[in-house]
C-alpha cells in the first residue's frame, strides 16, 4: 500500500512538473512571436523615421517648401498653369478579332 502510496505521489509531482514546463514552453513561444512582430515595427519605424528626416531637410530650403504645397495643394507660380491628367472611366474598346475564314481571306488578298 505504501509502494503505491509513493507511485502516486512520485506520479504527481510529475504531472505538475510536465504542466509547468509546458507553460513555460507556450510563454516562451508567445515571447518570441511578439519580439518577432516588435522587430518589425522597429525597423518600419526606422524607415519612417529617415523618410522623416529627409522630409526635414528638405523642408528647410526654399525649393524644397515650393516642391511640399506644389504636390499638397496643386500650386502654381504666378504665370504658370496647372495641368490636370483624368484617365478616362471606360476602357477603350477592343477591335473584334478576324474569323478564320477572314484571315485566310486576308492573307490570299480577297
Amino acid at each position: 500500500m505504501r509502494r503505491r502510496l509513493v507511485i502516486l505521489l512520485l506520479l504527481a509531482v510529475v504531472v505538475v512538473g510536465v504542466r509547468g514546463v509546458w507553460g513555460v514552453y507556450k510563454k516562451e513561444q508567445e515571447s518570441r512571436t511578439l519580439r518577432a512582430d516588435a522587430e518589425m515595427q522597429l525597423a518600419d519605424m526606422k524607415i519612417r523615421e529617415a523618410d522623416l528626416r529627409r522630409d526635414m531637410t528638405a523642408l528647410k530650403s526654399e525649393r524644397g517648401i515650393e516642391e511640399v504645397l506644389r504636390e499638397e495643394y496643386e500650386l502654381a507660380k504666378e504665370g504658370e498653369g496647372v495641368i490636370v491628367i483624368v484617365d478616362s472611366a471606360e476602357p477603350a474598346p477592343k477591335e473584334p478579332e478576324a474569323t478564320r475564314m477572314q484571315r485566310i481571306g486576308n492573307w490570299f488578298g480577297w
